[in-house]
């Protein structure tokens, strides 16, 4: 195995000289930096972050974890993010929390134990992982990317995410203003940021003088293991229009929700958006392939990925004390199914 005092040897310089080379400090002439990147490229020597780490205090990667991949909200976040950490010089790593508390705390020793610069963390459930980020978030850089309202007991945190109580509440008001009465809601129980939008449902439901009818409501439990996003939404719709009255709009708190809807609505002959209206949330990528396709709210994913990562950046490069939290404001994207 090649090491950095091969790389030495071979280019006439100090083990010192190479490591500066490599990690791009401290004045070099540029003859000497030729020669460490000629004989580095000759014995094929590829640089150890983790010895790096040693050294310096930083390995070069960060840690991104989300609480289930199949939400392919999160998909589209990690294209961004790991776009940008390559500018860094950064490596993302993917950990997936399968709703998993056993997994959970075995995540939490594993980031200490392979000195990772810092985490950005989609886990959108109080659990035992989100308690250890935030005793992990007073010497680790943490930034968590959802609605920091439900986080605000606990000082000296970073957030980043959308105004999903106001996005639906508006969404509401123009379904209520374009003839729109028996509005429903679609949710999963548990979830943070589905509460927030679904508070800004009632919110305005109640605004516009509509009643609050707990049959027009559908927030249940999901079992990963058995049930993908789109299932539920399948089941929500069956449930919802099995009624002596069925709703006359739905809206579903995610855009994987809202298609699996649609996908019963139009196998079961119901007319899209004749007989029912339907909406979603996030601007997924499949929102414009559906057929019809799904109004729905655009989530700013660019911005927060990219507002993220720049608080992280921040509190890995300067200060890791630096705190940052934002709520973005998202657009209402009216298409075929409304």
């Amino acid at each position: 195995m090649v090491t950095i005092y091969d790389v030495a040897k071979k280019a006439g310089v100090s083990k010192s000289t190479v490591s500066r080379v490599i990690t791009n400090t401290g004045s070099i002439k540029d003859s000497t930096r030729a020669r460490v990147e000629d004989a580095m490229r000759e014995l094929n020597y590829v640089p150890s972050y983790l010895a790096q780490g040693i050294r310096t205090g930083r390995t070069k990667t960060i840690a991104f974890l989300v609480e289930d991949n199949t939400n392919l909200y999160y998909n589209e976040v990690l294209h961004i993010i790991t776009g940008i950490a390559a500018e860094h010089d950064y490596m993302v790593f993917l950990i997936n929390g399968n709703n998993n508390q056993i997994h959970a705390r075995k995540y939490a020793s594993w980031l200490k134990q392979r000195q990772i610069d810092g985490v950005i963390c989609c886990f959108y459930q109080d659990t035992i992982l989100t308690d250890e980020l935030y005793r992990m978030s007073q010497s680790l850089p943490v930034v968590f990317l959802d609605n920091p309202k439900p986080l605000d007991n606990r000082p000296n945190i970073s957030c980043i995410g959308s105004n999903g109580l106001d996005d639906i509440a508006e969404i509401v008001r123009f379904l209520y203003e374009t003839g729109s009465r028996r509005i429903a809601f679609v949710g999963i129980n548990g979830i943070r940021n589905v509460t927030y939008r679904y508070l800004g449902y009632r919110a305005s439901m109640t605004a516009c003088g509509c009643e609050l009818d707990d049959r027009l409501i559908f927030i249940e439990d999901r079992n990963p293991a058995e049930e993908s996003y789109f299932s539920l939404g399948q089941r929500a719709a069956r449930a919802l229009m099995a009624q002596e009255n069925p709703p006359d709009t739905i809206i579903a708190s995610t855009d994987m929700l809202a298609i699996g809807a649609l996908q019963y609505l139009r196998e079961n002959g119901w007319a899209v958006p004749e007989q029912v209206r339907l909406t979603g949330y996030d601007n997924l990528i499949l929102s414009t392939m559906c057929k019809p396709r799904l109004s729905t709210v655009n989530q700013p994913i660019e911005k927060i990925a990219k507002e993220a990562m720049r608080v992280l950046m921040e509190k890995i490069q300067n200060s890791s004390s630096y705190n940052h939290s934002t709520l973005f404001k998202s657009e209402f994207i009216q298409r075929e199914t409304t």
